[in-house]
């Protein structure tokens, strides 16, 4: 008996010990995203239109995949390909870790283990890219429009987390099970709790001079910098 209260108090112990960390977890994050870095987007002449996506785990940027600053096809290959039929309007881009891109499919095929690994060591990151034909905003794809310099900011952000071309000149990519529009390239960036992929969004966004949170390891953080839905999508 004495030893079963023993493995009990033990037991409780470290329970108590893991909600602590959980609790600090989420106030520091927070508190993190809670304190401004950018500027708030204000009236543009001439602004390019971008979203925020998430699906509520995960965030990305929903970009135009061509205008006068960027075509992205020549960026990624996978921009090429058409979406049942139609030709793409834009792109998403995001980061993350390349095992659990690879191989978890769905959330719940996520395991402990490796979900540990991830949060602990870290692995090496992706990017991947999906093309959309004139995606809708919606609660989870908030529009916002920026400044031409801010998207040229952004752009170069989002190339400076690109490995170089090898000698073919040509960047290749990867498929998983996910859809058949995902593509995944090589990040030149590792994947650990200070580089997650909602901290890389809201990093690329700071890079271009746009109002995000300085520490935003989950989704919420992100994207409540973004503008509040409207039915109206502001045109490039």
């Amino acid at each position: 008996m004495r030893a079963k209260a023993i493995a009990l108090r033990i037991g409780a112990i470290i329970g108590g010990l893991i909600a602590a960390i959980l609790i600090g977890f989420l106030l520091a994050a927070w508190i993190g995203s809670s304190i401004p870095r950018g500027e708030r987007l204000q009236n543009i002449d001439r602004p390019v239109a971008i979203m925020l996506e998430t699906n509520g785990i995960h965030t990305q940027l929903v970009l135009p995949i061509e205008n006068d600053i960027k075509d992205w096809r020549e960026t990624f290959p996978s921009a090429n390909e058409w979406v049942l039929g139609s030709k793409p309007t834009h792109v998403t881009i995001g980061f993350g870790e390349r095992d659990v891109f690879m191989n978890t499919p769905r959330w719940q095929d996520l395991t402990f283990s490796r979900a540990l690994r991830v949060v602990g060591v870290g692995g090496d990151g992706m990017i991947r890219v999906t093309n959309l034909v004139t995606p809708q905003q919606g609660p989870d794809r908030r529009a916002m429009t920026i400044s031409r310099e801010q998207y040229r900011k952004l752009v170069d952000s989002i190339l400076r987390d690109l490995p170089e071309l090898g000698d073919s000149g040509f960047r290749t990519f990867e498929r998983a099970d996910y859809g058949p529009q995902d593509a995944y390239y090589a990040s030149a960036r590792r994947y650990a709790i200070s580089t997650t992929c909602n901290q890389w969004t809201s990093d690329r966004l700071a890079d271009a001079g746009i109002r995000t949170g300085w520490w935003t390891p989950l989704s919420g953080g992100v994207m409540k910098w973004a503008p509040p839905f409207t039915t109206e999508l502001p045109g490039n």
